[in-house]
């Protein structure tokens, strides 16, 4: 087993490197060999953590391999160097902050009552804080649940620049160059921090980035130092900077301890209880034409399960059918929505959160958790 996890890592550095040098035949048949020992691995592995970490590299290593035969040879040859030049940007950071506010999230009172008191203060009364305040941040959750919506809605209250990075297609399409765009990123977030305007980076499906030493099989290690560094230089006692850096994962047990304990701050986002699914509900529908019928109290406990995301979808798909009807039928606007509309959008979207993941998901909480 040993042997074939320091064989897939060799494979995988070997592909990585013709990748980068523009051998693309060569690195197709690379990835190839890689998958195909990745395969392996999962079929030999006794360790679920172990499968996950080799699924989540064949899907990595897939998708690269798939974009090298869309590319082609005859793109690369034609390819301009102000192009070339481009490609060693970091597509996958985003210098955004969409339109979203705290009322924009329904529900999640105390974990914006946290992130109220480890951003939004001390932005405003820095001079409160001898002691300085929480500038690590880690959100995790089922998906859907509003990881990343939080953050985005944080960086607006405090009027932060947001910096947002997408671990899963750096340890993917840009793997090799990873470490020098994160350290790129942390240099310009920093300095425009001097000003004394906060700056959020956000660091997206942070497990990608911090895998498990042992299943190591590509350039991970050299990424994660350099996450390591500059979490280093940011997150001390004492730090008054105004740089915070928050991360977000849904598989939360796939870090280590060390990682881990740099995060003053482990805020669990939980799926939303009954009375938070039917403000979500009234949230989307009151947006919509609906019926008298339309029991929310009624929806909201038949959607246990459900995220706020798969709620959206439902209210979306009900909404979809409605126009639908409008322009087949004739009508000159859409029908009102009724419960029987509603189930039916149900039926075609079943919840994505088990009663198994939550457990999961708590039980990590209460043991590494620090609202």
């Amino acid at each position: 087993m040993n042997e074939l996890e320091r064989l897939a890592a060799s494979k995988a550095r070997r592909a990585i490197m013709l990748d980068k040098a523009g051998s693309k035949a060569e690195a197709i048949k690379a990835y190839r060999e890689v998958i195909g020992l990745l395969v392996k691995l999962v079929e030999l592995s006794d360790s679920p953590v172990n499968r996950e970490v080799y699924r989540e590299r064949i899907a990595a290593y897939t998708r690269r391999l798939r974009e090298l035969q869309e590319d082609g040879e005859a793109r690369a040859t034609q390819e301009e160097p102000e192009v070339k030049e481009k490609s060693n940007a970091l597509p996958a950071v985003l210098d955004s902050r969409p339109p979203v506010r705290w009322d924009d999230v329904v529900g999640l009172e105390s974990v914006k009552e946290s992130l109220r008191q480890s951003i939004i203060y001390p932005s405003k009364r820095p001079d409160l804080y001898p002691l300085g305040w929480p500038t690590g941040i880690l959100l995790f959750g089922p998906p859907g649940c509003g990881k990343t919506l939080m953050v985005a809605a944080t960086a607006n209250e405090a009027d932060a620049k947001l910096h947002v990075i997408d671990a899963a297609k750096i340890m993917s399409k840009w793997l090799g160059e990873s470490e020098k765009n994160l350290q790129r990123v942390f240099s310009t977030a920093r300095s425009e921090a001097m000003s004394g305007k906060p700056v959020i980076v956000f660091i997206d499906e942070v497990d990608w980035l911090t895998v498990h030493r042992q299943v190591e099989v590509g350039g991970e290690a050299r990424v994660r130092n350099q996450l390591l560094s500059e979490m280093d230089g940011i997150l001390t006692k004492f730090n008054r900077s105004f740089l915070f850096l928050m991360a977000a994962t849904n598989k939360p047990w796939l870090l280590d301890e060390p990682f881990i304990r740099r995060f003053q701050k482990r805020i669990y986002i939980p799926p939303p209880g009954l009375e938070e699914r039917r403000r979500i509900l009234e949230h989307y529908l009151s947006k919509l034409r609906t019926s008298r019928d339309l029991d929310l109290n009624r929806l909201a406990e038949e959607m246990e399960g459900y995220s706020p995301h798969d709620i959206f979808s439902v209210c979306l798909d009900a909404q979809l059918e409605a126009v639908k009807k409008m322009f087949e039928e004739g009508l000159e606007e859409p029908p009102e929505i009724t419960m029987a509309d509603i189930r039916r959008a149900m039926g075609r979207r079943r919840p994505s959160i088990s009663r198994e993941s939550v457990r999961m998901f708590e039980e990590w909480n209460a043991r590494f958790g620090a609202p």
